[in-house]
């Protein structure tokens, strides 16, 4: 989920009085960035402060902390559906999947081409045992992104499909994924896929020793984090090895 982060500090409520700046056409706004615009000075000063503490107290874990801050926003002006998006995140942090989801079907109204909402919208389905329904949305999403795009994001959204494929006794379609990856990519996906293959059949010790491998390989920054939480999200940490072979 954090990987979204970034995507989310993308589109926070700075846009209006940054855009009234430069001048464009209102036309060429969202309605909610019109009105948001129109508020008094001080009410958008207060909306962004709440606003960039609810980033911070999602940055550091607070969910509850930032879902306070979201309804602080909320109280100043009505509309912003990264609000509602950041909200989802928070939720589908505490397991409330079914308000997260919500959440995502206001933005998705709103914002029908939103890149952070497909991929919101691919995590909770697949939270919910939705794999179809999330590989679908994941294919949607991959037409949403630009040519270009980093390379690694698109890793992580074939290793949420390769998880899916898996709970759906796909095993040969979630191989297929990382057919020509080896020890030597440069990438988390190649050592994930391993360790899920190897939980598939029911071989614990082997998934283990990939992901010690991968945390190693990959020890600075955060590349294993969408990777791990993906992993958590899907439900293959509970997988028994008749699932796998679709029976």
């Amino acid at each position: 989920m954090r990987l979204l982060l970034t995507l989310i500090l993308a589109l926070v409520a700075l846009l209006p009085l940054s855009q009234a700046q430069q001048g464009p056409a209102v036309s060429e706004l969202p309605q909610w960035l019109v009105d948001f615009s129109n508020l008094p000075r001080n009410d958008r000063e207060q909306y962004l402060r709440a606003f960039n503490k609810a980033k911070q107290a999602y940055q550091q874990g607070q969910w509850l902390a930032c879902i306070g801050y979201l309804a602080d926003c909320e109280m100043i002006f009505q509309g912003n559906p990264n609000v509602w998006n950041l909200r989802a995140c928070c939720l589908m942090e505490q397991k409330y999947l079914d308000e997260a989801a919500e959440e995502l079907e206001k933005v998705r109204k709103a914002l029908p081409k939103d890149p952070v909402t497909a991929m919101n919208l691919a995590n909770i389905r697949m939270a919910r045992g939705q794999y179809e329904e999330s590989i679908a949305t994941l294919q949607e999403l991959r037409e949403m992104l630009p040519y270009e795009t980093p390379p690694e994001l698109l890793n992580v959204l074939d290793f949420r499909e390769l998880l899916c494929r898996i709970m759906l006794g796909q095993e040969a379609e979630a191989r297929a994924i990382v057919k020509n990856l080896t020890p030597i990519s440069d990438t988390p996906l190649y050592y994930y896929s391993q360790a899920v293959f190897a939980l598939a059949q029911g071989n614990r010790v082997e998934a283990s020793q990939h992901l010690r491998t991968v945390n190693s390989i990959f020890s600075k920054g955060n590349l294993t984090v969408p990777y791990q939480r993906a992993l958590e999200l899907s439900g293959v940490l509970n997988l028994q090895p008749k699932q796998a072979d679709g029976q």
